[in-house]
């Protein structure tokens, strides 16, 4: 589950008649994106309002009202008289202190979620809510890194310190684990509380307790945070005489469509003769801005991706407007952290036999999510669907695997044997011409 950290969320206030706006993330992360309100919250409804009423027997509910007018609280309210007997006696009765009225709905809600076995369906308080929210609008103020939740070692992991940034600049690097902020243990909580506590005001401090990779002994690390803009994308010109072009894509929020069109059309009217496109570490965000990424290489029309609802009832995306490089010889960088949205892109690239992947096998995450702001400030984020590759694969838990394996070096290497990889196939192709 991945997650710009210091902390990184993102999110968009505005829908989108063709594409609903949906998130696509890798776990609970409080990753890149959000501002669902209005029309957005109400999208899915009467499927939702089917599904409960089957689960729940509840045939006196009228379907058609949908879950925003009450059919859930209908359903349930008589299962909850033994919740009110049940919290009548613990506040009646409790030897210490009590949860605040907010912090005891926020547990009910949460453990309704944790009988789900679905770690992308979350619910987020008011403040996890704001982290959540604040990357899609390009800055925020933290650390500067991209993060992950390691199941393993049940705490936050550093995936990616943005360079000249504040984790960068106090030597923090990818792999380290954070065992704890400011003296408090994270490990065994969650990713969003983590983010929450390493988030604050600039010029504030927050102290890291780090343990490196194959280290035997963990160190504190004090940090001062600042105002993070958030690096969307980043170019180059690579090859001898800058032939090759290379776009990163490093989030999919409201911008990215057309930040890699009109890096791409750069690089077309510069005379490049090979693009390199490098989703590494990209681990998700919009899916309108996926299918409008993936529509500046394939063909108008051509399928994206396959979008499968729990009713038995599909959509299908396909690419839309202007394809910028159709033919311009392509390949795309991907490994363990390219998650969800990355993955219909680079799936989409690869079943239309467009650009091979080089790289390791991806993260594997196949589900859609649509996050919703309450009336508190909170967000519920839910799984409405699974998704599918145009040749209908499912990639969920177990992901893409690469045209070209290619391990990267050590973490902390200068060396990228990826990116050489992707340069010797595009030379090969030139070769051949």
């Amino acid at each position: 589950m991945n997650h710009e950290a210091g902390e990184q969320p993102t999110q968009s206030a505005s829908t989108d008649s063709a594409l609903p706006l949906l998130w696509l993330f890798v776990l609970p992360v409080v990753a890149l994106a959000m501002l669902l309100i209005g029309g957005a919250a109400g999208f899915g409804a009467g499927r939702a309002s089917v599904k409960l009423n089957a689960a729940l027997g509840a045939a006196s509910v009228d379907i058609e009202q949908g879950l925003n007018q009450g059919s859930a609280r209908t359903a349930l309210e008589p299962e909850f008289g033994v919740f009110w007997e049940a919290l009548d006696l613990l506040y009646g009765d409790f030897y210490g202190d009590l949860p605040a009225g907010n912090a005891a709905t926020y547990g009910a809600i949460r453990g309704v979620v944790d009988l789900l076995d679905d770690p992308n369906t979350a619910f987020l308080t008011p403040q996890e809510a704001d982290v959540f929210r604040s990357s899609m609008q390009g800055t925020f103020e933290g650390i500067g890194a991209r993060v992950n939740w390691d199941e393993e070692l049940d705490t936050l992991v550093l995936v990616e310190p943005f360079e000249n940034q504040p984790a960068w600049n106090e030597g923090l690097r990818r792999g380290d684990a954070v065992l704890a902020i400011d003296g408090e243990s994270i490990v065994g909580t969650d990713l969003n509380s983590a983010v929450a506590k390493i988030r604050g005001p600039e010029g504030s401090v927050v102290i890291l307790t780090i343990l490196r990779p194959d280290a035997d002994a963990h160190f504190d690390v004090t940090i001062t945070r600042a105002a993070i803009e958030t690096p969307t994308i980043a170019t180059e010109a690579l090859g001898a005489a800058g032939e090759i072009a290379y776009v990163r894509l490093n989030s999919f929020n409201q911008n990215s469509g057309q930040l890699v069109r009109q890096a791409v059309e750069s690089a077309v009217e510069r005379g490049a003769e090979g693009l390199i496109f490098d989703l590494r570490g990209n681990t998700g965000g919009l899916l309108r801005e996926a299918v409008r990424v993936a529509g500046i290489f394939l063909k108008k029309d051509d399928v994206v991706l396959i979008e499968r609802f729990s009713d038995g009832s599909e959509q299908i995306y396909t690419a839309e407007g202007r394809a910028v490089a159709p033919d311009l010889p392509l390949v795309v960088l991907v490994n363990e952290s390219s998650a969800s949205a990355s993955e219909i892109v680079a799936g989409a690239l690869q079943d239309a036999g467009r650009a091979p992947l080089v790289g390791v096998t991806t993260f594997g995450k196949g589900s859609v999510q649509l996050p919703s702001s309450l009336s508190d400030g909170s967000i519920m984020r839910v799984t409405i669907a699974r998704w599918y590759t145009p040749l209908d694969r499912s990639i969920d838990g177990t992901g893409l695997e690469p045209d070209q394996v290619v391990e990267q070096n050590d973490e902390n290497s200068d060396a990228d044997p990826q990116l050489d990889a992707a340069l010797e196939y595009l030379k090969g192709i030139r070769n051949q011409e």
